[in-house]
């Protein structure tokens, strides 16, 4: 039998219980330690999330240096990503992160080159890209089915105040850094690398709120180097409770309305008339990307999302909102 897959969990909120969820339950995979703020918390996340089996941490270093992991989750919020992906990077340990990948680009730089210097595995959580739909469309437009990609048309909305953190720009990056960039990170996924970037962004409806200083209304058009745009829009004034992304992808042949990653109405445009295919599962997209994290790890499959992924649309949307802070004047993606 192979050798288990050891697993650290940095980050112990919402998305490090949902790794943790599909990690314990995946044949070959052990999580046997965990990190967070304090030690009880720590300890509180191992005993309802793996029956006491994991140790607990309120350092990173320290779980590091004192357990052999294969892989370590960093879940952490943007603020902070402050050296833990470099210190894994240099013991020699896969990384997956979730996104966004730091709060700027310079600092993301230096965590990209430490992962491709180190040669270790990482995946960006862009739970997007494994959606059934998602992967429809992108196998026909990499085949050339789809014809030539012309309009990525996207738009996210909630309502919600969120956690402290969030409202605040210097901690969180706001709205399009922390949320939309799901959306970005499709048209790149489609569409390749951008070119040319306008952004605007506006706080309308939370002026009031305490400590509210990002914005929760955002506009911003991209033109591809292939020729293609993009228009993203994304909005925290919608319906509360609700956390809805939906996008349309038009190309020359082929359009297609995504009600999420796993779900959308393809209509084939390539000849004498239209044809419309429907194309929609249940996948959990969460669990795909865990398994495929796992399985890049032990050599069965390629790096769906490496950190330079991350990099690129961290990029675009720091355009975005330098962008916006200057009243939308165009700013060039390199």
């Amino acid at each position: 039998m192979a050798k288990a897959i050891r697993v650290g969990i940095a980050g112990l909120g919402m998305m490090g219980q949902l790794h943790a969820k599909h990690l314990i339950n995946m044949p070959g995979v052990e999580v046997t330690a965990a990190c967070g703020t304090t030690h009880a918390k720590a300890e509180a996340f191992c005993a309802s999330h793996t029956g006491g089996a994991a140790r607990a941490y309120d350092d990173f270093d320290a779980m590091l240096e004192r357990e052999q992991l294969d892989a370590v989750y960093i879940c952490l919020p943007p603020y902070a990503h402050q050296g833990q992906v470099e210190a894994a990077a240099r013991k020699g340990v896969a990384v997956f992160i979730e996104k966004p990948i730091a709060l700027s680009t310079d600092i993301a730089e230096r965590m990209v080159a430490a992962i491709e210097e180190a040669g270790v595995v990482s995946q960006v959580g862009y739970h997007n890209r494994f959606g059934t739909a998602v992967q429809e469309l992108k196998r026909l437009i990499d085949d050339g089915t789809a014809g030539a990609p012309t309009l990525f048309d996207g738009r996210y909305e909630c309502n919600s105040l969120h956690s402290p953190w969030w409202r605040d720009r210097s901690l969180s990056g706001g709205q399009v850094f922390e949320q939309a960039i799901h959306t970005y990170d499709l048209a790149m996924y489609f569409f390749g690398t951008p070119e040319r970037i306008s952004g605007f962004t506006a706080n309308l409806n939370h002026q009031e709120a305490e400590g509210y200083t990002v914005e929760d209304t955002s506009a911003a058009v991209i033109r591809f180097r292939s020729g293609a745009m993009a228009s993203i829009t994304a909005s925290n004034n919608a319906v509360p409770g609700q956390w809805n992304s939906c996008f349309t992808v038009i190309c020359s042949k082929l359009t297609a309305h995504f009600k999420g990653a796993n779900k959308a109405e393809f209509i084939f445009t390539g000849g004498a008339e239209p044809v419309r295919r429907e194309v929609g599962s249940e996948l959990d997209v969460y669990a795909a990307e865990n398994e495929s994290f796992i399985a890049a790890l032990r050599g069965e499959g390629p790096e769906a999302c490496p950190i330079r992924e991350g990099l690129r649309s961290l990029r675009l949307v720091e355009k975005v909102m330098k962008s916006a802070d200057e009243d939308g004047k165009l700013r060039d993606y390199e």
